[in-house]
């Protein structure tokens, strides 16, 4: 897998399959991966973005992932409705948790949005560097997140 592709780990196929087939339809390259094949997959694949469930084995894949060398970027998708939508930089990964009570083209527009996002705070600036946008809480700042969602 190229280091500009996507791993979608969720155990509903077909929430699964329908962010799989948007994300074919706009090209991006992704892997479909259950919750029991998904870390093995990340770790041998490195996508650069990693899309997940908000519950034990999704955070558990990011804890797990997120010690990679180069880690990816996490989206975490909550069927909660009380769960605060918000994109912050934890010290090793660049997090978005999004509400999962959500169209499918809007996820997987955020999806291409932060997948774009990502590759290009690798180019010109090596892996270790972070955006001027992350404050040092490491939460992103309000424009960056403006900046997000209106790319949805």
């Amino acid at each position: 897998m190229r280091r500009n592709s996507v791993l979608v780990a969720d155990a509903d196929t077909i929430r699964r399959d329908r962010l799989m087939a948007w994300l074919g339809a706009q090209n991006i390259s992704a892997i479909a991966a259950s919750d029991r094949d998904a870390e093995g997959i990340g770790r041998e694949l490195t996508p650069r973005l990693v899309v997940c469930r908000h519950d034990s084995v999704g955070i558990s894949l990011c804890h797990s992932l997120r010690e990679l060398p180069e880690p990816p970027m996490f989206v975490v998708v909550s069927d909660d409705p009380a769960t605060e939508e918000r994109v912050y930089y934890d010290g090793r990964a660049v997090v978005a948790v999004v509400g999962g009570v959500v169209e499918i083209g809007a996820l997987a527009r955020f999806v291409d949005f932060a997948l774009g996002a990502s590759a290009r705070l690798d180019v010109g600036h090596g892996s270790a560097n972070r955006p001027a946008t992350v404050d040092h809480a490491g939460h992103l700042s309000e424009p960056a997140i403006v900046a997000s969602r209106a790319a949805q």
